[in-house]
């Protein structure tokens, strides 16, 4: 995300520096474009633009940060869910493993139980 503030950062100096050089062509009488009456309601002073640049620039950082929370929100949930369904996994290996190991010790038992009975019979 450092990288998109860097672009955003970017992109608000060139259009600042666009916005400007038109507004001295606006004021020079040079602007060979018709611009629609909004827009050139813009190029008023250098405060105003400077201004409506500023507010676009927050307001792109403002949705670059809220992009940013949403996505570590999610990640971090996602890890959380993982995290939470690899320890019930674990505990459910865990669990069948000691009920293999103690029927393995009934059946070893019961061996011996057997062979113990069947030596005393001779």
């Amino acid at each position: 995300m450092a990288q998109c503030r860097d672009l955003e950062n970017h992109h608000h100096e060139k259009l600042l520096e666009i916005a400007i050089n038109t507004l001295e062509k606006v004021v020079k009488g040079e602007l060979d474009e018709d611009l629609p009456e909004d827009v050139r309601a813009l190029f008023v002073d250098k405060d105003t633009i400077v201004n409506a640049v500023g507010t676009s620039h927050d307001i792109h950082l403002l949705k670059i940060d809220n992009r940013e929370d949403e996505l570590v929100t999610r990640v971090n949930s996602w890890c959380t869910h993982l995290v939470g369904k690899i320890h019930k996994d674990e505990i459910m290996r865990n669990r069948k493993r000691v009920k293999e190991i103690n029927q393995y010790i009934d059946h070893m038992q019961n061996e011996l139980d057997n062979l113990d009975s069947g030596d005393i019979l001779d």
